[in-house]
């Protein structure tokens, strides 16, 4: 009897584990879209001013509404937020001080960057390593992968002259995931594939190659980069309509 009882309580625990992390999923894609409209408005204000503070300012804050909302469960762990999530939290604040010191120190741009890009691998093994894979932080990897892409797509439209062209691999993700939003698929959610990672990947370093390359050759290295992450967003379109 005593064995019977401890049975369903355990499955009840189960039960209630297991409704928790669909409501902490739930939680991280609403916010993913609200996420994507809020930057695709702050590029609107951004892209009228010229300056990248518009987008700094809204991802930061939306950045810190993700980690209110999944507060509970990130600083359970023994570990301070975790050691996968630090590292991409340092990711995103190279990111930051390289855009703001890009005035005084336009070399930092080059370092902060690249470091941030090498990162940006030790994160998910980091993850694997520590066992510290979770929903929460595949979207915080993603959404500033989004905003590194964003970031250095305006920096070479307004400040290195690149056609229009290069703002679009900067704002598919947010086109994305709004558009995920007003058609709505059954059972259909968000996971990274192994060829978006290999097209992501390249195009991260492609970025870095035209801060040290000029003219038509920085022109073409650019554009390959970009045809590429247009036909990654192509495929992922044409599948979740699968």
């Amino acid at each position: 009897m005593f064995a019977l009882v401890k049975l369903t309580t355990l499955g009840r625990v189960i039960q209630v584990s297991k409704f928790m992390s669909i409501l902490k999923k739930r939680h991280i894609e609403t916010w993913s879209i609200y996420n994507a409209f809020a930057m695709v408005i702050a590029f609107a204000i951004a892209f009228f001013l010229k300056k990248t503070e518009p987008l700094i300012v809204v991802f930061t804050v939306s950045i810190i509404a993700l980690v209110v909302i999944n507060r509970a469960s990130l600083f359970q762990s023994k570990r301070f937020f975790g050691v996968a999530n630090t590292i991409t939290l340092i990711r995103y604040i190279l990111i930051i001080l390289s855009f703001q010191l890009i005035n005084s120190q336009e070399t930092f741009l080059i370092y902060g960057l690249t470091t941030a890009v090498i990162l940006d691998f030790f994160d998910g093994k980091a993850a694997r390593y520590f066992n510290e894979s979770s929903f929460f932080g595949q979207y915080f990897d993603m959404e500033i992968d989004a905003f590194f892409v964003l970031l250095m797509c305006f920096y070479y439209y307004f400040f290195q002259d690149i056609s229009w062209w290069i703002l679009i691999p900067g704002l598919l993700r947010y086109i994305y995931r709004i558009y995920t939003f007003c058609i709505p698929r059954k059972s259909k959610s968000e996971s990274k594939t192994n060829y978006g990672t290999i097209i992501a990947a390249s195009f991260f370093v492609i970025l870095l190659l035209g801060l040290i390359t000029k003219d038509r050759f920085q022109t073409v290295i650019l554009a390959i980069g970009s045809m590429n992450i247009v036909i990654s967003f192509a495929i992922g379109f044409i599948q979740y309509h699968k």
